[in-house]
């Protein structure tokens, strides 16, 4: 069976030094037309419909620090809604939990705490420069599909 993956888009707003990330082409026109986010490109692919052997990417979101967070462990999860203060807002796609997918790249996440940031890349490169910027690396997040767009 062909799976079909789309763009993992990323957007960033520098007025709440948030990035944010959406499967949904809408979604991402309204964060960078209405809520002021600067569209960065795609740093991977995701499945807009859950196949076997892929996991959820769930959605939070904390508005007093103003960080999106997006992980594929539903205790974390639970943990950032009851106790670190986000709210969820959904699964923004599916993703691969482990190396074990054909073709699927890691997507590193990151973490600034000064700039209370979440940030996802799937570029070691990024990855390593975000790191001299003061993020610290909080490993692989999942694996995804190549981006195409």
């Amino acid at each position: 069976m062909t799976r079909h993956s789309v763009p993992l888009h990323r957007l960033y707003s520098t007025g709440g030094t948030d990035h944010f990330y959406t499967a949904s082409q809408p979604e991402a026109n309204n964060a960078a037309n209405v809520d002021g986010y600067t569209v960065e490109g795609s740093p991977c692919n995701i499945f807009t419909q859950q196949y076997e052997g892929t996991v959820p990417l769930y959605r939070m979101y904390n508005g007093a620090i103003v960080d999106h967070f997006y992980t594929t462990n539903a205790a974390e999860k639970d943990n950032a809604i009851t106790k670190l203060g986000y709210s969820y807002e959904g699964v923004t796609g599916y993703v691969y939990p482990d190396a074990s997918c054909e073709g699927g790249r890691p997507l590193y996440r990151l973490y600034s705490q000064g700039a209370t940031d979440h940030f996802y890349t799937s570029d070691a490169a990024e990855r390593d420069k975000a790191m001299t910027e003061g993020y610290a690396n909080e490993g692989i997040a999942a694996y995804a599909p190549p981006a195409t767009g």
